[in-house]
């Protein structure tokens, strides 16, 4: 009998809990269903300019913001395609082309990249899903994606700058056969701004997590694979904006109430 009352008084509050949880998800869902825009809404193209950062074992510098940038970063470029599914929730597609650099003076090596990258992703609105009435020209929105990263590198020693192993390249850096490629899962943050319907500003840092320990042309003993940042500025046009429904007038009741 005590432990059928011990089990009882249990189980009630983890179903009290669980039918809040299910209530919420529901009251949410319904939200976010009740405000999806038309498929001809809220379409944008822009493009991108990125500072992209080495992380991995011919990197040393992690640490040393001002030397990272100015030792172990290099540039890309690249555009974007998406749509607004809702107030909160956008997915797009997009594509860098760019480069990336790193050494390791204890190694006597290091390397240059050339990269182009694919990716599907979506953002989450947080500003919006914290204060859903707001209006603020200025949000903050949670991105996160799949993709894949065809890239060639090649390394070479510090002391004398011989050539040492290489992805795609030959030891004249030419291209040769096709691009080593591997996964790559961005996750990052965006702050937005819309200075009209039309056009929208971003500023986002992506970490990018990869699948491959060779986007430096070295296999560490770390058993940890590469990995690169993207600190991004970008503009976007948006076509077709979602337009404010009027208020409706009540009879009888002032404009100004």
């Amino acid at each position: 009998m005590l432990n059928f009352t011990v089990m009882t008084n249990a189980i009630i509050p983890v179903s009290k809990y669980t039918s809040l949880v299910v209530v919420l998800v529901c009251l949410f869902d319904g939200h976010i269903n009740a405000q999806t825009y038309k498929m001809r809404e809220n379409w944008y193209f822009g493009s991108q300019l990125s500072i992209v950062s080495f992380f991995g074992d011919l990197s040393v510098h992690d640490f040393d913001p001002v030397r990272k940038l100015t030792e172990e970063s290099d540039l890309a470029w690249g555009f974007l395609a998406g749509k607004s599914i809702n107030r909160l929730i956008d997915t797009r597609i997009y594509y860098n082309h760019g480069h990336m650099r790193g050494s390791n003076a204890g190694l006597d090596m290091y390397f240059s990249n050339d990269f182009n990258e694919f990716c599907l992703g979506t953002t989450l609105n947080l500003s919006r899903l914290i204060k859903p009435a707001s209006n603020s020209r200025l949000t903050i929105a949670a991105s996160a994606g799949l993709g894949l990263n065809f890239y060639r590198s090649i390394k070479y020693s510090i002391t004398d700058g011989s050539y040492l192993s290489s992805e795609g390249f030959s030891q004249e850096k030419n291209p040769v056969g096709e691009a080593s490629s591997a996964l790559v899962v961005p996750l990052g943050l965006e702050l937005n701004y819309h200075p009209g319907k039309n056009w929208m500003y971003l500023l986002g840092f992506s970490f990018r997590m990869h699948n491959q320990d060779l986007l430096d042309s070295h296999i560490g003993s770390t058993g940890i694979s590469d990995r690169y940042s993207l600190l991004s500025i970008g503009c976007s046009y948006i076509v077709n904006p979602k337009k404010k429904k009027p208020k409706q007038k009540i009879p009888g009741v002032p404009e100004s109430f």
